[in-house]
């Protein structure tokens, strides 16, 4: 399952939906507004790959701020970028990626 946080779009979270990915947002699971690390310490403790358009989380994760285990971070920037590139680009990189635990790993989209 991927955990679009709540700075995802909506049609991007539909796009990879049609593209048959597992997505769930944090307007769906009732944690908008919450706290990055609560964010990513809710995809985590369900075990599912964090998605995300936010670097805050790359700078949390990578300084040590947040140091408990998690699923994985997609990382992707939407800066100048279409909703339909920002699904290729994410459908790619989890289909490159499909076959691995990306457990505690940033990937960049």
């Amino acid at each position: 399952m991927i955990y679009a946080d709540e700075n995802v779009w909506m049609p991007v979270v539909e796009g990879l939906r049609r593209r048959d990915w597992s997505v769930t947002t944090a307007m769906e699971e009732g944690t908008l507004g919450a706290p990055d690390d609560e964010q990513l310490a809710y995809a985590a403790d369900n075990d599912w790959l964090l998605l995300t358009f936010d670097d805050d989380f790359l700078s949390m994760v990578q300084s040590g701020e947040y140091d408990d285990s998690h699923a994985g971070i997609v990382f992707v920037s939407q800066h100048e970028r279409g909703v339909g590139e920002l699904v290729r680009r994410i459908d790619s990189t989890l289909q490159q990626n499909a076959n691995r635990d990306l457990a505690d790993e940033i990937v960049f989209a």
